[in-house]
């Protein structure tokens, strides 16, 4: 059976330190849970962010490296800074609202676009460093929607799927994002494009 490598903004626990050293507790909803079968199943491995890693000592850091690792869970590092625009920037302050037609809360000028391209960079060099010959890639959500196309650059052969969480809005839309066109062949470097609902996906069509 081939490997799932399932590729998420986070990973499916908590990460907090301790007096001793670092614990790792399972998260439990949403992805945490919807994906917790195919990730044991497949013997694969789950890759993203781990929570804010970066205030961790050297010493729980390597703990915490190593507790992830006996849960197949691989961490992409990112920042306090590069979180804060990447995440609540560019994918919670403009897609997400655009997305949702919460018109209202899209800002007038869309910023932190640079940053979101710098994560979804870094996961691709992350996704790419653990990815082997048969495995299946499949990434989840808005954060991470350039990622398609630039793993397809790194690893032309593989299986790639990607699945949107949220909406896919209309084309007049989509059309206010000054990025769009860059975000669907993000999209695009996917092999298989899925979404909740038949008129999503007239939408992306």
């Amino acid at each position: 059976m081939s490997r799932v490598l399932i590729v998420a903004n986070r990973l499916p626990v908590t990460v907090n330190a301790t007096d001793s050293g670092v614990e790792v507790q399972r998260s439990s909803g949403g992805l945490a849970t919807g994906l917790l079968r195919p990730h044991e199943q497949s013997g694969g491995l789950w890759i993203g962010w781990p929570g804010a890693s970066d205030r961790l000592t050297a010493s729980q850091r390597s703990e915490l490296e190593k507790k992830l690792a006996d849960m197949r869970l691989v961490a992409v590092p990112l920042t306090e800074d590069q979180v804060a625009r990447y995440y609540e920037g560019f994918s919670n302050g403009v897609l997400w609202p655009l997305f949702h037609y919460l018109l209202e809360q899209v800002p007038l000028r869309v910023r932190d676009w640079e940053p979101y391209v710098e994560a979804n960079e870094r996961f691709a060099e992350v996704v790419a460093q653990h990815y082997q010959p048969g495995d299946l890639i499949w990434v989840h959500d808005y954060q991470l929607l350039l990622l398609p196309e630039l793993l397809r650059r790194r690893l032309p052969d593989a299986r790639i799927g990607f699945f949107l969480h949220i909406p896919f809005p209309s084309e007049e839309l989509f059309r206010a994002l000054p990025e769009r066109d860059r975000l669907l062949r993000g999209l695009l470097g996917a092999d298989l494009v899925g979404f909740h609902t038949p008129s999503y996906l007239r939408h992306f069509a």
